[in-house]
């Protein structure tokens, strides 16, 4: 039988988001704190939850770079430790009953010359809707590190354009249908869009896109019954938020082993518009010192090396965390190298009401350009 898929669309780093952060949100954990500590009490409860998860899934052919890893049907086992929140601040953020927690898995790629295997260690925040009953249904963004063992090596492995380091950006997302077969044990269903890459870092970096279904099993070591509580419609002030910031990271090309110094200065409003949600509208202009490079070595052009863009997106406010999708095309762009729309994801940690530092990722379509480290100062205006 023929197992050949070919799959023509690019879902590249739809997800990158999600790692940039339930990353951060899994430092919390990690350090003894709930990821919606901002907006728990101490006393709050909570479940812990053990679960074991089984995947069997298929690799996204998104360009022709890496038609080598077609035939590829990765299986994997996956671990999680939550804690399922069930006070009634964290219900409030989002009239649902979370859970976070930490995931650690194995993946057999099924391509083992090219791809070898993965481990993955990452953070998740999983809000659950109709926890009282015992069918539900939870969303689960996760995202952390991947440890692979097959990077491209321009000797001993050229047909792996998927990642080029054995570190990488490993994220989940996550749709499951779950029942409670007693007070201890349930069973879940679920689809899973799983993506490697290392962020534009080095290249090559096509990353690997791997939709999984899982079947699963929960057990809940210190069981109590969900309280049916009421939805509530967000009442409180809305703020609108300027933000001023600089950023700066390194990149690596193909086609020069050096790190090239890629530096940014940014600005932006933001407008809360309900409960966790604000839309938001940015300018930004960027140095990229491996753009210049390529202008004069690749293309021998004097062309101008640096962008400008504006963006239009949309933030998840969460407490001191503000989680960014936006969408930017260029304004000023003389090198005409990438397309002139791009995506921008992104995770703001605020120290102080005003102080901020985040970790953010561009990409062009399917391929991330670049991730930075962003530092900034924000000013408020509250209306009703």
């Amino acid at each position: 039988m023929n197992r050949r898929v070919r799959f023509k669309w690019s879902l590249g780093c739809r997800g990158c988001t999600i790692y940039l952060l339930s990353f951060l949100l899994s430092v919390n954990v990690v350090h003894g704190t709930d990821t919606l500590s901002s907006v728990t009490d101490t006393n709050s409860q909570s479940q812990l939850v053990i679960g074991l998860r089984e995947h069997y899934g298929f690799v996204i052919i998104h360009s022709r770079a890496i038609r080598a890893i077609e035939d590829s049907y990765p299986r994997g086992t996956e671990l999680t430790i939550n804690w399922h929140k069930m006070d009634k601040k964290s219900w409030e953020v989002c009239n649902c009953y979370p859970r976070v927690g930490l995931l650690f898995s194995f993946f057999d790629f099924d391509n083992r010359e090219i791809l070898g295997y993965g481990f993955n260690v990452a953070g998740f925040v999983e809000p659950f809707f109709t926890s009282h009953k015992k069918l539900n249904i939870s969303i689960r963004p996760a995202g952390g590190l991947s440890f692979d063992t097959r990077p491209y090596d321009p000797v001993s492995n050229v047909d792996n354009f998927s990642y080029s380091l054995p570190i990488n950006v490993y994220l989940q997302l996550n749709l499951a249908l779950n029942y409670r077969l007693n007070e201890h044990f349930g069973i879940n269903l679920a689809a899973n869009y799983n993506h490697i890459s290392n962020g534009g870092i080095k290249e090559p970096n096509k990353g690997i896109n791997y939709p999984t279904a899982t079947i699963g099993l929960d057990y809940t070591l210190n069981p109590s019954p969900f309280e049916d509580r009421l939805k509530q419609k967000y009442q409180g002030a809305k703020k609108r938020r300027y933000d001023v910031a600089l950023s700066s990271f390194v990149k690596r090309i193909l086609e020069d082993p050096t790190y090239f110094l890629v530096v940014g200065a940014s600005t932006g409003v933001s407008q809360q518009v309900g409960r966790m949600s604000a839309i938001t509208l940015d300018a930004e202009w960027i140095w990229d010192g491996s753009l210049r490079w390529r202008m004069e070595n690749q293309f021998n052009s004097d062309s101008d090396y640096q962008r400008g863009a504006v963006l239009l997106g949309h933030e998840f406010l969460m407490g001191r965390f503000t989680f960014s999708q936006k969408l930017g095309i260029y304004i000023y762009d003389q090198t005409k190298f990438n397309d002139p729309v791009y995506q921008r994801y992104g995770i703001n940690y605020h120290f102080t009401k005003a102080l901020f530092a985040g970790i953010h990722l561009k990409a062009h379509r399917h391929v991330a350009d670049l991730i930075e480290i962003r530092l900034g100062w924000s000013f408020y205006r509250t209306s009703n």
